[in-house]
């Protein structure tokens, strides 16, 4: 339910994790399971009161737009938007005159800059009761386009500020407020991307780790693992890639199922992994989780390789991780992109090497966390 928002002179700053899918990539398009985590490079995005505009500035994607709140209210109105006990989605017809207010004619092919324009529009008009003047300012750690969650946590930040800011979000139930804010999340992606799986709206909005199959999405707890995020700096196309699969299972289906189901498998065992270091009290113990861990996600990169989406960049990746007595593995749709090198229980200087090894042959290295917070609301008046 919401309050009675007539005016709001306040000020809201919250962050969300990118994500990292650990295992499942490709095998997820074929019902299999997946296995994500939230990256601790973050979303951060602060909402301020303004006087009579609506200012957003995105400037990872070039966008510095303001609009007059009057032209907003005129358009609010011409949709024939209301102020409802509780928010609702855009109908169709409203979602076609956002698309004309904005110059957006067609469903695809558009630009990222005018769909974000076009995800922020809907959400404000959608979840606040009647438009309010703000300035919305974003920096993100997420590099765009990596298949890193970046606009799933932008997504994520928006909606959970604005659904505050609309007294949507009701003290003390942190856990309906989270999986509202992923609904909300969830929609602004479909604008953007049509067809999402809500893997990385889940994974952005609870943090730790998502177990997902067949569409549903199932926390996992697990403790900060830390890796290094490895840049390969080779575009890719995630389509593409997607395609390949697809056609070299036509070509050889009773080799390339098999490797499906062994992507299955160990996405299953990979969750067992992670519970057990989560659960793993002596030396011994803890050891050979982070053994069972860093073998399974050297073993996922083989069968990904097997399936034709490797990159000898990434190949690459994985020897110099491997000499340095690291474990590592392409993430997302491979091609280049980004791999992951997990540390396990090395040495501060083993570690500090393999990120020298890897820059001095071109990678760009974060260190960093998966398993990191979810959505937080870091202050809000």
């Amino acid at each position: 339910m919401s309050k009675n928002v007539s005016s709001w002179s306040g000020e809201v700053k919250v962050s969300a994790p990118g994500k990292v899918i650990l295992h499942g990539e490709h095998s997820v398009v074929y019902g299999k399971r997946a296995v994500a985590l939230s990256l601790d490079l973050r979303t951060h995005l602060t909402v301020t009161a303004a006087v009579d505009s609506v200012s957003l500035n995105l400037p990872d994607v070039d966008i510095n737009k303001t609009w007059p709140l009057e032209t907003l209210q005129a358009l609010w109105t011409q949709m024939g938007c209301s102020q409802k006990t509780d928010a609702a989605p855009l109908t169709d017809p409203q979602a076609a005159q956002l698309r004309k207010f904005l110059g957006i004619e067609a469903e695809v092919g558009n630009p990222p800059r005018k769909l974000a324009l076009l995800s922020f529009l809907h959400l404000y008009l959608a979840i606040l009761p009647h438009p309010l003047p703000m300035q919305i300012s974003v920096s993100s750690q997420l590099p765009t386009g990596a298949g890193l969650g970046s606009s799933a946590a932008y997504a994520v930040c928006l909606s959970g500020a604005l659904l505050h800011i609309a007294g949507r979000l009701s003290q003390g139930e942190d856990k309906a407020n989270l999986e509202k804010v992923s609904q909300w999340a969830f929609r602004s992606e479909q604008i953007i991307h049509g067809t999402p799986s809500g893997i990385d709206n889940s994974i952005c909005t609870y943090g730790g780790a998502v177990n997902f199959k067949s569409g549903t999405s199932t926390p996992v707890e697990v403790p900060p693992l830390q890796v290094l995020l490895v840049n390969t700096k080779v575009p890719r196309s995630t389509k593409a890639l997607v395609t390949g699969v697809r056609e070299r299972r036509e070509r050889h289906p009773s080799v390339i199922d098999p490797i499906l189901e062994s992507l299955d498998s160990l996405a299953e065992r990979g969750i067992q992994a992670l519970h057990d270091l989560a659960s793993a009290g002596r030396d011994q113990e803890s050891v050979a989780a982070h053994e069972t861990v860093g073998e399974l996600v050297e073993i996922n990169h083989s069968l990904l390789c097997a399936l034709g989406v490797s990159h000898p960049s990434l190949d690459r990746l994985v020897a110099l991780a491997r000499s340095n007595g690291l474990r590592a593995k392409l993430t997302g749709a491979g091609g280049g992109g980004f791999g992951i090198v997990v540390q396990g229980l090395s040495t501060k200087e083993d570690v500090a090497k393999c990120c020298q090894d890897l820059e001095n042959h071109g990678y760009q290295v974060w260190s960093t966390c998966l398993g990191a917070p979810g959505f937080t609301i870091h202050h809000a008046q």
